[in-house]
């Protein structure tokens, strides 16, 4: 499981808008674009998708 599954699987099952994620990551002082966000919850198999590095996934958690 990939940190970009597992960021799919937190925002659908707490239901967390674009504007939310963007405030989570806020918190830590980082900021994302909503196509960040967006790159990073695409299928693997998208031509847009952008892995979600490990220090994207830690400042988010």
């Amino acid at each position: 499981m990939t940190n970009n599954d597992i960021l799919r699987r937190i925002r659908y099952t707490f239901d967390f808008s674009d504007s939310k994620m963007i405030a989570i990551f806020g918190l830590a002082d980082h900021k994302v674009t909503r196509a960040q966000i967006s790159d990073w919850l695409k299928k693997d198999d998208d031509p847009a998708f952008q892995k979600c590095s490990d220090t994207w996934f830690a400042i988010f958690l």
